[in-house]
């Protein structure tokens, strides 16, 4: 017996430093020189359609972009990311609409040389004229939060931890490039029904807004029933009715303008 018990003495610490080794040798820490975790959870998702434009969610190791960025916060605080991650408006991060999740990129404000890592977790921006998201923390830092939106280069960091550098190309196809200007009129849509009666009942919703239609118009899929709110003559007034949609729980709403189609 107290053979045994001398065994189980002797073992035990050996056991505990065996855990501690796996534990420890399974982890590590990255900054903001070294490559992003390798996450199994990382995903590509399928290719989607917002506003009538298909978005293709790819890796893509080279990617380099020059456009606007904007940021987003109040009205998502604390709702599921794409991935479903908990957005907190108040840490570094943003939306992308075609790499994985997450993915690691580097943002620089060309308007006044600030740059951060940021992590991506989350889909957007869908406005045609923008490029990427940034939570409001990450636009505090980059110096824009004030003015909405900036000019920036993205650049994804690789698996090895470098950046991409593909002499900083515009913005992916089906997106304006970011030095156009875009004239109005603008509208927001909220929608677009197949069924005349769910667009009645969107529109009983939001009529106390005021110029609230339901535009028919005939697809490759048949005939469907739009939503939509306008026209604005800028696109400051339209955002400050979009939120007021986003407060309603239409979060799928968009800006945009008929001249882009």
């Amino acid at each position: 017996m107290i053979l045994k018990t001398m065994t189980v003495k002797q073992i035990l610490p050996a056991l505990c430093l065996l855990v501690l080794a796996a534990c420890s040798s399974g982890s590590g820490s990255y900054g903001p020189g070294s490559a992003p975790p390798q996450s199994t959870e990382q995903k590509v998702g399928r290719p989607y359609q917002i506003g009538g434009i298909w978005y293709y969610p790819a890796i893509d190791h080279d990617y380099d972009r020059v456009g606007v960025a904007s940021w987003y916060g109040p009205n998502f605080h604390g709702k599921p990311t794409a991935n479903g991650e908990v957005f907190d408006m108040n840490k570094v991060s943003a939306a992308h609409p075609t790499l994985p999740l997450p993915s690691m990129a580097r943002v620089t404000n060309l308007e006044n040389g600030r740059a951060i890592s940021v992590r991506i977790n989350d889909r957007g921006p869908f406005a045609r004229d923008r490029i990427i998201d940034m939570s409001r923390r990450a636009a505090q830092l980059l110096g824009f939060q004030d003015q909405g939106t900036t000019r920036v280069r993205v650049q994804v960091v690789r698996p090895d931890g470098s950046l991409a550098d593909g002499g900083k190309r515009s913005a992916t196809p089906r997106q304006v490039a970011a030095d156009t200007v875009v004239p109005g009129p603008f509208f927001i849509q909220i929608g677009s029904f197949a069924d005349r009666s769910n667009a009645d009942r969107v529109f009983r919703s939001l009529n106390d807004l005021k110029s609230v239609i339901i535009q028919a118009a005939d697809t490759n899929e048949g005939q469907v029933f739009r939503v939509r709110i306008g026209p604005f003559g800028n696109e400051r007034d339209a955002r400050r009715i979009l939120d007021r949609v986003f407060d309603r729980g239409y979060h799928d709403a968009r800006i945009f303008t008929d001249r882009l189609g």
